[in-house]
């Protein structure tokens, strides 16, 4: 806040303001794409690495609850695949694959208010409102869409 005239104060809008529905997006894409919340931000962690060993995988996931089959299941789910096989000395090297990608793309045009969440039954689980949580989630993403739509009026798109 900045002091004018006595005691009269202006407040600054802040400039980011990226975290303001984060919990909003976070679980609509968990809900949508059937990930823990674990997952989801390691998937966010990986999306950066580009290429990374298991070695690098398990560096970070020694920040997560203890889970001996999460490598295995983002995997197995199509989360992530093998880049380049074991040669000589050399790691095995991994990446996200294209849907994991996509979807944690998706994930920061939201944050930054680029992309509205869909209210479409089809693409987002939440719609059915089948029990309180997700009735819950429903009025965050109306009251996010809100907001997406008077940010920018014109360049919205839902998905």
């Amino acid at each position: 806040m900045k002091k004018q005239n006595g005691n009269r104060y202006i407040r600054r809008e802040p400039r980011n303001d990226y975290m303001k529905f984060y919990r909003v997006i976070r679980r609509y894409t968990m809900l949508k794409y059937e990930l823990s919340n674990a997952d989801l931000e390691m998937l966010l962690y990986l999306y950066t690495a580009g290429l990374f060993t298991y070695y690098e995988y398990l560096t970070y996931a020694n920040n997560f609850s203890w889970d001996k089959l999460r490598f295995k299941r983002l995997k197995e789910g199509g989360w992530i695949h093998m880049f380049r096989d074991k040669r000589g000395n050399e790691h095995r090297l991994y990446e996200l694959t294209r849907h994991g990608r996509h979807v944690i793309t998706n994930f920061y045009k939201m944050l930054n208010a680029e992309m509205e969440i869909s209210t479409v039954l089809k693409n987002n689980p939440a719609v059915a409102r089948r029990n309180f949580s997700e009735k819950t989630l429903m009025l965050g993403i109306e009251e996010f869409n809100k907001y997406v739509r008077s940010r920018n009026p014109r360049t919205v798109r839902e998905y």
